[in-house]
């Protein structure tokens, strides 16, 4: 198209520009991350690596001790006055406009950001005590000072340098009706800068670029006010402050924040600065990856489409290639572009590449910037629609031969598209496939690219006219070598998203196009390439041991080292046996829960395995699903198998609950006022609420799907495998003997761990502790309830009087006999039943 030197503006129609909008952002998300990333490396340092945090702060108050003290002394008085009338200024401002809801969201995490700082500040001073180390004071900390060890401050508390003892003196703090000299009480405190942190980051979406790093400035000048005199630790600092930063971004995220990319009518204004008459201008309902879509049309009639890219698309594409570089390898996938500009300036490198080698793609008009802060590519638009929408009789043969060549001809240019979903292909109204958005290719790319686009291609393909038909186009134009090359990339995470959500409707999809592939291709077997990095359940579990330890690390505090030696070793292999009575009465209230006849042994190393996948995904969702593997391994119908699984799982359900009640009574007023157990009327006021919760989730459609479809089912499954089994009376003694063996059998093996440091406590309150304290420990989100269940056990046994030293090793002997020493049996018994074909 050629365009004139200035196109004469035409009265412009523009569609679909509505007025204020709210949105959640992916600039608010990455802000929020980034703040998280930051504010964990802060915690570390502050309380586990609190020899580093202490360092660091001694060093900072080194650097400023030369500096003249009037100088500081004026510098921290303005700040201290710049401090006191930033906020009043801030709430003055936004009541006067009526920016009330700014107001209001500013106010709600600035409270929610100095409250958690409060709290963990003070969680921290008193959970971890670094070494004592001796800094020399800045002089003008204090005018009067008094320290302990001969005028040397003695650094004993995180978040402060040291631990000061003043006399009554006129000091910078004090002036502001704080004491300077009172370890990170020195105004603004650190409370103060995690609030200031959440109401600047609240406010970033209404703030421009000048005022934005005016408020760094006010805050990197507050810090260092803090810095200099001594009062604050770098480390505290940074954790908190980015505590701050995420709560802003946090409560934009709930609530919202003003969606400012560009519109219609500025896309217009935009082509027409560049010489484009536009006539009418609109959003595009086709979708775009990474983009704002747009249609405009020109005085001449050509019709164009627009893809406007804004920071917030930016945002998305940095946190999408974050998260394929942390959790995939083997894709190439290289770092975010340094700026938007060189983004959109690739996609249309990419585009024309392709255009120029005879890929059927559409012609680029123009690049150009937008406002606000944008740029857009505009494309000649094409006749036709996307794959996935088109009608299966318009998809034949020869439309996907024509879709082969397409790629193949990308290919020989040497260009990976990297994103053949359906969405991004094309087919024209005389039967043309045309490949769109080239945001993602790559040029010069990898085998394994190559393998990507042909393996993407062949699910998006299979989604629409079955495994065969595409297997056999692919392999028609490409050949049975390069087609089989791709096989080991036809796995989930190779796919795009929009792919791997269609494939979850098409259950065994994937395993069609193995097996097409296998035969026509002449492969015997293939192996997956391995691409998960990292997955998913992995960094959870990571995250909750993690958390585990550190609730654990006070606890272990408390252990005497010569009371782990003096300890009766005797009684160790008695706890070990009660441990491996466990397994055994599972076995046999498994077996009671079926109606076949189960294998004693080999039901029993099933138990051993299940116990090993306990081991490392939480809430006993591993050992369940191991259990019912085993039984449909063993001839048991799969849906018997579920619910004979259930109803073990009711049973000792069942049985803890009545034996709770049991020894809590029987241990008398001690257990009662230690273990207060919820009155009748409290317990008719929950079932109430449980009964109208119910009842609303009922009033929905959605709700009823979810009762009649998945709950109810399984209800009625657990319904008919209790009545099997109660007509048995043996089958019946089977399930709540066995379940009654293993809650007893735990009970014994924490008595006698306790048995093995003094003891101190009756069998009776121990088994109390242990109903109570496991039955907390089932609600964490751990594997086995790491952290929880330690933590319960140990409050439980030091409230009923047993001393810290004792209750601490031994509950960390019961866990290791009971928790960590059948790992490697576990395992074990895992591997041997799955070489015999029983898992």
């Amino acid at each position: 198209m050629t365009t004139p030197p200035e196109a004469e503006l035409a009265e412009v129609q523009i569609d679909g520009d509505t007025g204020y909008r709210r949105v959640r952002l992916p600039s608010d998300l990455l802000r929020l991350i980034v703040a998280v990333c930051i504010g964990i490396i802060g915690f570390l340092l502050a309380s586990v690596l609190d020899n580093i945090s202490v360092g660091i702060t001694i060093e900072v108050v080194d650097a400023f001790d030369g500096l003249p003290e009037a100088m500081v002394v004026t510098f921290i008085l303005a700040v201290q006055l710049i401090a006191w009338a930033l906020p009043i200024l801030t709430a003055v401002f936004l009541l006067a406009w009526q920016r009330y809801r700014r107001f209001v969201l500013v106010v709600l995490s600035v409270s929610l950001a100095a409250a958690l700082a409060w709290g963990l500040q003070t969680e921290m001073t008193s959970r971890f005590a670094p070494p004592v180390l001796d800094v020399e004071p800045p002089a003008w900390v204090c005018d009067n000072l008094e320290a302990t060890r001969d005028g040397v401050v003695q650094a004993d508390a995180p978040g402060a340098v040291g631990d000061v003892i003043t006399q009554p003196g006129e000091t910078i703090g004090t002036l502001f009706g704080s004491h300077a000299c009172v370890p990170g009480d020195g105004f603004p405190n650190i409370v103060y800068l995690a609030g200031m942190a959440a109401a600047f980051s609240t406010l970033t979406p209404w703030l421009n670029r000048r005022w934005r790093r005016t408020s760094w400035v006010l805050l990197g000048l507050f810090l260092m006010a803090r810095l200099i005199d001594g009062l604050l630790v770098p480390v505290d600092a940074v954790l908190l402050i980015a505590l701050g930063y995420g709560i802003g971004a946090g409560t934009l995220l709930v609530f919202g924040s003003p969606d400012r990319r560009p519109r219609a009518g500025a896309v217009a204004a935009a082509l027409a600065g560049h010489g484009y008459a536009v006539t009418r201008a609109g959003p595009s309902a086709v979708a775009a990856r990474s983009s704002v879509p747009f249609s405009a049309e020109l005085q001449d009639g050509t019709r164009l489409f627009v893809k406007v890219r804004s920071h917030e698309e930016r945002a998305a594409e940095i946190l999408y290639r974050a998260y394929r570089m942390i959790r995939l390898t083997g894709f190439g996938d290289e770092r975010p572009f340094m700026s938007l500009r060189r983004e959109v300036e690739h996609e249309a490198a990419m585009s024309l590449t392709a255009a120029s080698a005879g890929v059927l793609t559409p012609r680029l008009v123009r690049v150009a910037e937008v406002q606000p802060a944008s740029m857009l590519l505009a494309f000649e638009e094409i006749e036709g629609v996307p794959l996935a929408d088109a009608p299966p009789e318009t998809i034949t043969d020869d439309v996907l031969g024509s879709l082969w060549d397409q790629v193949a001809t990308l290919h020989t240019a040497a260009v990976a598209h990297r994103n053949l979903s359906a969405g991004n292909i094309m087919i024209d109204d005389h039967g043309r496939c045309w490949l769109l958005d080239f945001g993602f290719a790559e040029m010069s790319p990898s085998d394994g690219d190559l393998g990507g686009d042909v393996a993407q291609l062949l699910v998006t393909l299979a989604l629409r006219v079955g495994a065969d038909r595409a297997v056999e186009s692919a392999i028609g134009r490409l050949g049975a070598e390069t087609v089989a090359a791709a096989a080991p990339r036809l796995q989930p995470a190779a796919l795009s998203s929009t792919t791997r959500n269609a494939l979850k409707k098409h259950k065994g999809l994937l395993d069609r196009l193995h097996t097409e592939i296998r035969e026509r291709a002449g492969l015997e077997e293939f192996e997956l390439e391995k691409l998960e990095r990292v997955k998913p359940r992995t960094v959870f579990t990571v995250l909750m041991l993690g958390l585990a330890f550190y609730v654990l690390i006070p606890q272990l505090a408390n252990v005497d080292l010569e009371t782990i030696v003096d300890a009766e070793w005797s009684w160790f292999p008695i706890v070990v046996f009660f441990s491996f009575l466990t397994y055994a009465g599972a076995t046999v209230a498994l077996k009671g829960a079926l109606p076949e006849r189960l294998p004693f042994w080999p039901t029993m190393f099933a138990q051993v395995a299940a116990s090993f996948f306990n081991r490392i995904v939480p809430v006993k969702v591993g050992g369940i699903a191991a259990n019912i593997r085993y039984l449909q391994k063993n001839g048991v119908d799969s849906s018997v198998a579920v619910a004979g699984v259930g109803v073990n799982n009711l049973a000792g359900v069942i049985m803890h609950v009545s034996l709770t009640l049991i020894f809590v009574t029987t241990a008398g007023r001690t257990a009662t006022d230690v273990i207060s157990l919820p009155s009748g009327q409290n317990l008719l006021l929950i079932l109430a609420a449980v009964m109208v919760l119910a009842g609303g989730v009922m009033l929905f459609p959605w709700g009823r799907r979810l009762f009649l479809g998945k709950l109810w089912p399984v209800l009625r499954k657990a319904a008919a495998g209790i009545a099997a089994v109660a007509v048995s009376p043996k089958k019946l003694l089977m399930l709540f003997g066995g379940a009654f063996v293993i809650t007893m059998s735990y009970a014994f093996a924490l008595w006698y761990s306790l048995e093995a440091f003094g003891g101190g406590l009756g069998f009776v309150t121990v088994t109390a502790v242990y109903l109570t304290g496991s039955a907390l420990a089932q609600a964490a989100p751990t594997p086995g309830g790491i952290g929880a269940a330690e933590a319960a056990l140990i409050a439980g046994l030091v409230a009923f009087g047993l001393d810290a030293s004792i209750a601490v090793p031994a509950v960390f002997l019961y866990r290791f006999a009971t928790f960590w020493l059948p790992v490697l049996p576990g395992w074990i018994a895992f591997k041997r039943l799955e070489a015999k074909g029983a898992f």
